[in-house]
């Protein structure tokens, strides 16, 4: 069998670089920085290296809007030889930031993959490149591309590129191609250089008829020298277009990994997808802190430069690998001191920054243990004492008794209230969880109001009480059977309050199923009966009459049962628009009708 070598269809190539792999088109714009870097870089490498003596010149950038949707792209980086644009420019995949001595990649670079030029193509339907090398006297070279994979290259006469008598390096020359004129106007190109180059460690400059503009500061304002908080307040303002709350800086030696988080100044749900400028070897990577920044920090903007993580080939990301998640660690590290320090060194602050990240705080305190002790103490709760944070309930030094839903609390609050016994509303997002927790980590007491008896804090009446209240409570049975519910006789407060509507959950649900039922189809009746079938009949929830309560005494003596019917279906419907409960039409009806008979009878009287 002879040995056979792949054959790469440039058109199909170039088709995967526009659909799969890159985001947009508007990447060839990274992708030429990216090179110019790594030219510079090379250079610097090579003159470093090499025993002729070379003239020192800093690296430039250079982009040149010409007209009819033409773009000149300078940098005084190596340049190519003849040799060299055979070996990198023709075989795709290979990379001139190679070793030549081991393969690898060097980690000066920034590109990895040896594909970057030919996103060109997503944009222009020729590629026009002059290159001359550094080493040694070489000359000026043309290498024109199709996107059929045909080249040409031919030598010049000229000695130097031209442009601004760059002695040496590479200009790529591009032409809009029908439809993609949009990606080469003055407006485009600037927002491009300033989103991917801002960090570049090399002047981008920008030129529009002959005027000049350097679009980059050129260095990191949180390396090299004393770090001025204000400062770094003014650069985020700047690449963000917001003021934030406040900043902390952020390092890990794994990765090589350095930046500041900026945390802002508004509400964001925890849910939420951070908008960042993550950047490798200071060119933009991604604005997706994914798999770096950790998902709770969403109330983060940062801007990180990573040196040694590994990207993606698209370059929209970074490879997850163990160095990739120990800079995570480090960062998630860094932001739980720097959460923990604020608590204790700034109050003022803090309490600023909780209030307007607390949904994202109380999610924070529940899946990061070592903030809980931190955080929880900050939370708020909905409670019978009013408004409790969680310190206050893990020293009040009384069991943590919780209604789950916001109709429990409603109708339980009263009592509990009266009493002054504590009950939490625990209906609000992460409340439940919270408590729980709370009980957990302090070793406190915490349960449920359905497992806490309602008669504990209610009395049983005297003897006496009893017998004269006896034919009542009969009477009041009878009357209240008809709603599945039965009466009892108890001393409560507050005594002004004449009666307590207490139902379960199972005759609730018999209650959403008949209110169901009697605005549904009818072809969903035996399907609503069904479920009520299912809900045991012996279960009732229970009208309570205080017996302290001046009126239910009254009531308690009155004889005629007609009489008694009215008044006490009257209790019962006013105790359950206290308890907060959605009246049937037949209860609604009920109290009008009785109301209307007791108006009737007042006016007789008359």
């Amino acid at each position: 069998m002879g040995d056979y070598r792949f054959q790469v269809n440039l058109g199909g190539m170039i088709e995967i670089l526009s659909d799969h792999l890159y985001s947009s088109p508007d990447v060839y714009i990274r992708e030429l920085l990216q090179n110019g870097v790594d030219a510079i870089t090379g250079r610097e490498i090579w003159e470093r290296n090499t025993k002729e003596e070379v003239p020192q010149i800093p690296g430039t950038i250079m982009l040149e809007i010409e007209e009819g949707s033409r773009l000149v792209f300078s940098d005084n980086g190596q340049g190519l030889t003849e040799e060299e644009i055979h070996q990198f420019l023709a075989i795709i995949g290979e990379s001139s930031k190679r070793n030549p001595k081991d393969g690898r990649i060097r980690t000066d670079y920034i590109g990895r993959f040896g594909i970057g030029l030919l996103s060109c193509f997503m944009v222009s339907d020729e590629i026009r490149m002059r290159t001359k090398s550094c080493k040694g006297n070489t000359p000026v070279l043309e290498w024109q591309g199709k996107p059929d994979g045909t080249y040409t290259i031919s030598r010049l006469d000229q000695t130097s590129l031209g442009e601004g008598d760059m002695a040496f390096g590479t200009q790529v020359i591009l032409t809009a191609k029908p439809g993609k004129e949009d990606y080469f106007t003055e407006k485009i190109i600037r927002q491009l250089l300033t989103y991917y180059g801002m960090l570049l460690p090399f002047p981008i400059i920008l030129r529009i008829r002959g005027e000049e503009e350097q679009i980059n500061p050129i260095y990191l304002p949180w390396e090299g020298r004393e770090t001025n908080k204000q400062e770094l307040m003014l650069f985020g303002q700047m690449m963000f277009q917001e003021q934030f709350l406040d900043c902390v800086l952020l390092r890990s030696e794994q990765g090589n990994v350095s930046g500041v988080a900026y945390i802002v100044k508004y509400p964001v749900l925890p849910s939420a997808k951070g908008s960042h400028r993550i950047y490798l070897k200071n060119m933009l990577l991604t604005e997706k802190g994914d798999n770096l920044i950790p998902e709770w920090a969403v109330f983060t903007k940062c801007i990180i430069n990573a040196t040694d993580l590994r990207p993606t080939a698209s370059r929209e990301g970074f490879y997850v690998d163990e160095i990739l998640e120990e800079a995570r660690d480090t960062i998630e590290d860094t932001l739980i001191e720097y959460i923990a320090d604020m608590a204790e060194e700034n109050k003022e602050l803090f309490d600023t920054f909780f209030r307007i990240h607390r949904l994202t705080l109380m999610s924070l305190a529940l899946a990061t243990p070592k903030l809980f002790r931190i955080l929880v103490d900050y939370c708020e709760f909905e409670t019978t004492r009013g408004t409790q944070s969680g310190y206050d309930l893990r020293t009040c030094g009384e069991p943590l008794i919780y209604a789950p839903t916001a109709a429990k609390y409603k109708q339980l609050s009263q009592l509990f209230f009266a009493r002054d016994k504590l009950l939490i509303n625990v209906s609000y997002v992460y409340s439940l969880e919270l408590v729980r927790r709370l009980g957990e980590v302090y070793d406190l007491e915490v349960c449920m109001v359905d497992e806490w008896s309602v008669d504990d804090l209610m009395q049983d009446l005297t003897p006496d009480d009893q017998e004269e209240s006896y034919a009542f409570q009969k009477a009041a049975n009878r009357i209240l059977k008809a709603y599945d519910c039965r009466a009892e006789l108890k001393y409560f407060s507050p005594y002004n309050q004449p009666t307590f509507y207490l139902m379960d959950e199972k005759i609730l649900l018999k209650r959403q199923i008949e209110a169901s039922r009697s605005q549904a189809d009818p072809m969903f009746f035996r399907m609503l009966d069904a479920f009520t079938s299912e809900i045991p009949t012996d279960t009732a929830a229970v009208l309570y009459f205080n017996y302290n309560n001046p009126l239910v005494k009254k009531l308690a003596a009155v004889e005629r049962e007609s009489d008694l019917k009215i008044l006490v279906e009257i209790l019962y419907v006013q105790a359950l628009q206290i308890g907060g409960f959605a009246l049937h039409n037949n209860e609604l009806g009920t109290l009008n009708r009785n109301i209307l008979t007791l108006m009737e009878r007042g006016l007789s009287d008359e």
